[in-house]
């Protein structure tokens, strides 16, 4: 029986999670793909899982070494690209904005917001807020990079994609704010630009997640 092929976060969210996922009645409202951790603002990251302690070691040699093997002048290019000082944020005349797909801000570890911070948030898979509740989902099979996503064939399913709601918050715990505009830091010089429009979900201590709207 040959495999279903890997979930792709950009395309496959409505199909999967309105597949089983979705309580009778409840609508869809943002579903963000994210290959990691969200955008953290006032948490603290979480520590790595045990099972990608090996994966991130090769990685980080692997960049290592591409890092001393690139000139001098090919590394500035790439940071500055990086750092966005084309003009991005809107500070050339531009009204084009880039920010994080989900913010997850608060005031520490002890936040609500903080608590949710866990390493399995590491995971591939979707912020979701819909009428009901705020959740981090998770596929649990194979889950195509983001290099590769949204491009190809449509993926056609067997069956319904077995996923794992990894956080959940039900609407009876947080409040449904509207729009706020946020701003982010660059990379690597730490440059305050612009970073959209969000839809802003606040828990009772004010900490909350942040869902970049598709269109601003």
């Amino acid at each position: 029986m040959a495999k279903d092929p890997a979930v792709d976060l950009t395309r496959d969210a409505q199909r999967v999670l309105g597949a089983g996922w979705l309580e009778p009645d409840e609508r869809l409202i943002e579903a963000a793909p994210v290959w990691g951790l969200p955008a953290l603002d006032g948490v603290p990251k979480p520590p790595w899982p045990a099972d990608q302690l090996g994966r991130r070691a090769v990685k980080v040699v692997g960049l290592t070494l591409l890092w001393i093997a690139g000139s001098v002048v090919v590394l500035i290019v790439l940071l500055v690209l990086a750092d966005g000082m084309g003009g991005g944020g809107g500070e050339s005349g531009s009204t084009r904005t880039k920010g994080p797909a989900v913010v997850l801000h608060g005031r520490g570890r002890e936040s609500l917001a903080g608590r949710l911070a866990t390493p399995a948030l590491r995971r591939r898979g979707w912020w979701v807020f819909t009428n009901r509740r705020v959740a981090f989902v998770a596929p649990r099979g194979k889950v195509a990079a983001k290099f590769w996503s949204g491009s190809g064939p449509e993926n056609e399913f067997a069956g319904p994609v077995p996923v794992d709601t990894v956080a959940e918050v039900r609407d009876t715990a947080y409040t449904y704010e509207g729009d706020v505009d946020r701003v982010r830091r660059t990379r690597f010089l730490r440059r305050r630009k612009p970073a959209g429009l969000y839809k802003r979900v606040r828990f009772a201590d004010g900490s909350g997640v942040d869902f970049r709207r598709r269109h601003q």
